[in-house]
Parts: C-alpha cells; sequence; structure tokens
C-alpha cells in the first residue's frame, strides 16, 4: 500500500559525516531561513532502531517478544528474530498521511532469512553518504575509545556495533565499510542520491544544490528561499561553528570524545602506518576506485 511507503533513510557506515548531513538537511526543511541555533532539530530525524518500535512483537509471539527484549546483551538468536519484524515495524511507524519521514541508520540494507532491513514497499528513498575509510579508521577509534588496529579490524570485518541492550537502542548491523556501501548500492527499486563526505567538504553549497534538485525531482519538494537559505545553512554547519555549540550546548551522540572532533580529509597519510593503508587498501581495492579514492 502506498501509505506504507514513508521511510526516507539517511544511511552510511559510522563516522562519515551522518550527522552533518542530517543537520543540513534540518535546516532545509525545518527552519524558515537555514539557521541552526542548536543540535534540538537533529530529533526530526532519529533513529528507526529503537526497542519501542518492536513492543508490537508481543502481542504477536511471547517467545519472540522474550528473545529480543531479555538478557543484557544481543546476540545471534535475538538479531535472527528480530529481522523478521523489520518491516513490519516499518509499516507500523506513526507518520502523518500524506508525507514521509527522515530516519538515520547505519545499518547495511542487509538480508536475514529473506528479510531485508528495508525494502521498497516501506521506503521511499534514501541518501547514502560515503567517506574514505582510511579517514573513518582514525575518527571511529576516537569515537569508541579503541586503538587504530582495532578500530581497523572491525571496518574490515565488523558486524554488529552496540550489542549492550542499552538506552533503548537496537543493534546496528553494519557489515564492513564495502559491504554496508554495496548492500545500498544494491538498493535500486526507489530514489536513491549517493553523496561523499570528501566533496562536501571541498564544495558544500554544490552538494546541497544535489540535494534540494532530487528533493525536488523525486517527490516535487520545492525549498522556498533556497538560495538565501543555502547561504544560511553553510555558515551554522561550518565544522568550527558546530564545534562550537557541541562545547556551548553539549551533545548527546558523543561517546569518548567531542563528536566535532578535526572534520578533514587526508588524516590518514600522516596518521596511518604503511601496514594499516595496505590492509584497507587492499581488502576494499574496488570500491576505494569506485568513489576515486585510489
Amino acid at each position: 500500500m502506498i501509505n506504507d511507503k514513508k521511510m526516507f533513510w539517511i544511511a552510511s557506515y559510522p563516522k562519515s559525516g551522518n550527522t552533518w548531513l542530517r543537520l543540513i538537511l534540518c535546516a532545509l526543511f525545518f527552519t524558515e531561513d537555514g539557521n541552526l541555533n542548536n543540535f534540538n532539530l537533529l530529533n526530526k530525524i532519529t533513529g528507526f532502531d529503537n526497542l519501542k518500535n518492536f513492543r508490537f512483537v508481543k502481542k504477536k509471539s511471547l517467545d519472540d517478544y522474550n528473545i529480543i527484549f531479555n538478557g543484557r546483551e544481543y546476540n545471534e538468536e535475538s538479531v535472527l528474530t528480530y529481522s523478521k519484524y523489520w518491516i513490519e515495524a516499518q509499516k507500523k511507524i506513526n507518520i502523518e498521511k500524506g508525507k514521509f519521514g527522515l530516519f538515520k541508520t547505519h545499518n547495511a540494507r542487509l538480508k536475514i532469512n529473506n528479510n531485508f532491513y528495508t525494502d521498497s514497499s516501506t521506503t521511499l528513498g534514501f541518501i547514502y553518504l560515503s567517506r574514505d575509510p582510511r579517514d573513518i579508521a582514525i575518527s571511529y577509534s576516537k569515537h569508541i575509545n579503541k586503538d587504530i588496529d582495532e578500530t581497523i579490524s572491525f571496518l574490515l570485518d565488523g558486524q554488529i556495533m552496540k550489542k549492550e541492550k542499552i538506552d533503548n537502542k537496537m543493534p546496528e548491523i553494519i557489515l564492513n565499510w564495502r559491504d554496508n556501501y554495496l548492500s545500498w548500492k544494491k538498493f535500486s527499486e526507489v530514489p536513491s542520491l549517493f553523496l561523499k563526505y570528501e566533496d562536501m567538504l571541498n564544495n558544500i553549497e554544490l552538494e546541497i544544490q544535489k540535494i534540494t534538485k532530487f528533493f525536488y525531482k523525486n517527490y516535487n519538494i520545492k525549498i522556498t528561499n533556497e538560495s538565501n537559505k543555502i547561504k544560511n545553512i553553510i555558515e551554522s554547519t561550518k565544522f568550527d561553528n558546530l564545534k562550537k555549540k557541541e562545547l556551548q550546548y553539549g551533545f548527546s551522540e558523543h561517546l569518548h570524545s567531542n563528536f566535532f572532533r578535526v572534520g578533514q580529509q587526508k588524516q590518514w597519510k600522516k596518521i596511518l602506518n604503511k601496514k594499516q593503508i595496505e590492509a584497507i587498501e587492499k581488502k576494499f581495492k574496488n570500491q576505494l576506485t569506485e568513489l576515486n579514492y585510489i
């Protein structure tokens, strides 16, 4: 049913600029002039993977409900169980009729026992944001407070992050950097826009214009006062300004370091050693080439 198609995803591997992109979208769609005074508007683009979205399972199967909700950590059994309800949970999301919601995710668009994380029955479209995995390794290591070798190991072979059942959050099954990207790349049944973090750093105005054209072309959504709004968005989402806002107001998504830490590209050239660089480039050669990272 057309009413079930209400999910619009902001997807990426962790530490690829997802929050920056969400702030830009919030300024585009939820402000009059494009100015962001604080981070409160991020509540307009929330994560889907919350336990509250799966409480309906209790009425369908008490056994499945207990597998999902009991225990301190998610394991293979609980992931297999709640994956059965991904699409049904998305159909139950309460969105005003005729509109659609914006949802962030680091999940791969994976398939478990014939159950896709999302599909064209619920999804209107998505934006996927890529970033050079050599830089992700550095940023992510600071974010999760792990050394770079351990972070690279996860980047190459990772599956699940946030296994602990805390803060009402479901685990995110992110796979490795390549497979996360490819899982969304293969999702061709709905409109999609693929952006690069590095392009946003180099020409943010052009990338925002790509976004506005995408929403107009595919959903007939016209941004009013576009040129002035984009000008204000660029200013209020500059990295230095975001860092100042984090220091002033705090930011709930940081873990072990400031969330808006450096925001640069090609840090890896000075920080990673030869062995670390070769491990990433060997594993992801095809996608690094496709995205012009090598």
